[in-house]
């Protein structure tokens, strides 16, 4: 959870009105904001990055293996909800984190 503090009082309600009530001058109140961005972007950056770490290779021995045993390794990492989609041929679509790499190429 996001947090600032303002006059020695620690916050995390982030809404203009509520810094407004506080006292807080439009300068501050774009500081607090913006620096609520950085942190929030840090957040995906970190979080892409430990799923690229983590579970692309798994991914990539289940793919080649072609093992019930490697796929199921690969599903116990990777939350349903972050499995690549399977495409109309049954096969899976690349990863968020293998998209990011080939990108890079």
């Amino acid at each position: 959870m996001f947090t600032y503090i303002y006059k020695g009082t620690s916050h995390s309600n982030t809404s203009s009105e509520y810094m407004q009530s506080l006292g807080m001058e439009q300068e501050a109140i774009e500081s607090v904001l913006n620096q609520q961005q950085f942190e929030l972007s840090q957040n995906l950056e970190k979080r892409q990055a430990a799923y690229a770490k983590e579970s692309d290779p798994l991914y990539m021995e289940a793919q080649f293996d072609g093992t019930p045993e490697s796929l199921q390794k690969w599903r116990d990492k990777v939350p349903p909800s972050r499995r690549p989609l399977l495409n109309a041929r049954g096969r899976a679509a690349a990863c968020i984190g293998n998209k990011r790499r080939l990108a890079h190429r």
